[in-house]
């Protein structure tokens, strides 16, 4: 099955996910593209011990990382603060709240240097959640209708724990300042690797909540 790639992996181009069981495959962490390498991703799959996985040929070498197990629930949020109707203050940090659960909130073993090291890990559960961190975004909006860039304006982990139930809980972290202007302001859930989260089924509902806000 194909699969058009999230704007936080560019420059990928294509995803390929299988499902397979069999041989063991090797992990390779990422290295950071040059300018002199075609921002291009060929994409294939191979056996592994049944997990989905994915190989990579990523600015001239092969990753070759299990995308990781299947949860046993998919983890859900929902932004708390800022809200839609709220007052965000231009040219100051924005701090993002979010409510989730089922999810292993673990900031703190998040791989270093997200961009050398994305998807260098399989996704990892415990107790059959998926453990990992919470991503903060804000992407200006063109008031003229043109796609926001890809790359967000603003960009934060949410790294402090302010409430935790179990795998459930509340998470804050501080956006870099923005001017004034629309936003889409989104948080998603990510792997230890700062990978979007495996889902445990095809109609489990987006691992991220996104609202729209006006910075002034």
């Amino acid at each position: 099955m194909s699969a058009r790639i999230p704007s936080r992996f560019a420059p990928f181009a294509t995803v390929l996910l299988l499902a397979a069981s069999a041989s063991a495959c090797r992990d390779e962490a990422f290295t950071e593209p040059s300018s002199s390498v075609a921002h291009q991703a060929h994409v294939g799959a191979r056996e592994t011990r049944g997990v989905l996985a994915t190989i990579v040929e990523f600015a001239g070498r092969v990753l070759d990382t299990p995308l990781g197990e299947q949860p046993r629930i998919t983890p859900s949020m929902r932004i708390e603060s800022p809200s839609e109707t709220g007052r965000v203050v231009a040219n100051r940090p924005v701090t993002i709240r979010v409510r989730y659960a089922n999810f292993d909130n673990q900031p703190a073993l998040r791989t270093p240097n997200a961009g050398a090291t994305l998807g260098s890990e399989p996704q990892v559960l415990t107790d059959g959640f998926v453990q990992g961190h919470i991503h903060g975004y804000l992407q200006r909006i063109d008031r003229g209708g043109a796609m926001p860039d890809v790359n967000a304006t603003s960009f934060c982990v949410l790294e402090r724990i302010v409430e935790r139930h179990g795998y459930s809980g509340v998470a804050e972290g501080e956006c870099p300042a923005v001017p004034a202007g629309e936003y889409r302001l989104s948080a998603e859930f990510q792997t230890n690797s700062h990978t979007a989260i495996l889902k445990d089924g095809p109609r489990a509902t987006p691992t991220a909540d996104i609202i729209m806000v006006r910075v002034r």
